[in-house]
């Protein structure tokens, strides 16, 4: 079989695309705002429906001769790349136009800075040849600017930049790689405290280990060490579990990961008053952390039931029978392989009277009602 035509290619595929749609329709909305604080550009870019292909060749030509952009010429421009792939063609097949408004990106004035990375922002949502060539002459200015948190709009629409070339282009994403891309997102992920940033610094982290065989084996590690002692939150979550599938298991035997147990506990206690279903993605995610500790070690399953005793505030059978009652299906089922893992593996040596002690806290052997459609 074609590796292009590979069941987790076209998985990888149809999440670039979906990726694309999300942040084209939402970023729409974000830089309309950004760009309301700029006087008199606000109302002429109420009046901009169409931008056909000759404006963008004529745009294209006119900021090459002048090596300079005007707002409007950025706002026009950034509307028409939104439009259609023509047009980004179009843009790109005149030598010289980007190094224009990369010109622009690395200027003093802000407003112009953010236009120009908005412009660059929908000019990355063209072909891997459009995206190579946004990583050689921008790269090293978008990463950058997205290490400043001063300016979290133009941090921002950077991240977008990067998470577009990273998650379409092969060819963009090894020149970003080699510019230092995922040393300063492991750096900004060990530090950030925005969760709006720290969202922004995860996706594109988790968008850039699909390319795992340029990624230096020391760096998945580094990234989830800077989990630890750390809320989890549902995207932080993505990204660990991504980089669970992606380390040997005796790394997981590394004292300060055993944090990480507990951490995944105390979110699935935090959820218990939620509406299950809306979070059934990063339950199974935690799920999944948990099994991965499990499987690695059986000190794991003794950290999991010394820790579930001493909080005493989230019981397995009834987060089990609360999925179960919301048709929470493969939730449950792994849930329910995790507590076979625990009893089984959990009564053995030292641990049996641990587990025993467990089981008056929350006897999920007897307590559990199972959904016909697993038994």
């Amino acid at each position: 079989m074609n590796v292009d035509d590979s069941p987790l290619e076209h998985i990888r595929t149809q999440k670039r695309y979906e990726l694309k749609w999300e942040q084209k329709t939402h970023r729409k909305k974000e830089l309309d705002r950004n760009r309301a604080g700029l006087g008199e550009l606000h109302h002429s870019i109420g009046v901009i429906e169409h931008i056909s292909e000759q404006e963008i060749k004529g745009l294209a030509g006119r900021i090459k001769r002048r090596k300079r952009c005007d707002p409007l010429d950025l706002v026009r421009l950034s509307y028409g790349f939104q439009q259609s792939r023509e047009n980004i063609s179009h843009f790109i097949r005149t030598t010289g136009a980007i190094n224009v408004i990369v010109k622009e990106l690395t200027g003093h004035d802000y407003n112009l800075q953010l236009l120009a990375a908005e412009c660059l922002c929908n000019l990355s949502l063209g072909d891997d040849v459009c995206c190579e060539k946004i990583a050689n002459f921008a790269g090293t200015y978008l990463i950058a600017l997205a290490e400043n948190p001063n300016c979290r709009p133009l941090q921002q629409t950077c991240f977008w930049t990067l998470q577009n070339i990273v998650g379409s282009s092969p060819k963009g994403s090894k020149l970003l790689f080699t510019q230092g891309l995922v040393d300063v997102l492991v750096r900004l992920l060990s530090t950030v405290t925005d969760q709006e940033a720290a969202d922004d610094i995860i996706l594109t982290l988790e968008l850039a280990l699909n390319y795992e065989q340029d990624i230096e084996p020391k760096i998945i590690p580094q990234i989830v060490q800077c989990f630890v002692e750390k809320q989890l939150h549902p995207s932080s979550l993505r990204l660990l579990y991504k980089c669970y599938g992606l380390m040997h298991n005796d790394l997981l035997l590394n004292g300060s990961l055993t944090c990480i147990i507990r951490q995944c506990l105390d979110f699935l206690t935090s959820i218990m008053d939620r509406h299950l279903p809306t979070h059934a993605a990063s339950i199974l995610l935690s799920i999944r952390i948990l099994a991965h500790h499990v499987l690695a070690s059986a000190d794991c399953i003794e950290h999991i039931l010394q820790y579930q005793l001493h909080k005493s505030t989230l019981k397995f059978s009834t987060l089990f029978n609360d999925c179960a009652k919301e048709d929470m299906l493969p939730v449950c089922k792994e849930l329910l392989w995790l507590l076979g893992q625990i009893h089984s593996n959990g009564g053995i040596g030292n641990n049996a009277e641990l587990l025993e002690s467990y089981l008056v806290f929350d006897n999920f052997v007897e307590q559990i009602a199972v959904p016909k459609a697993l038994v």
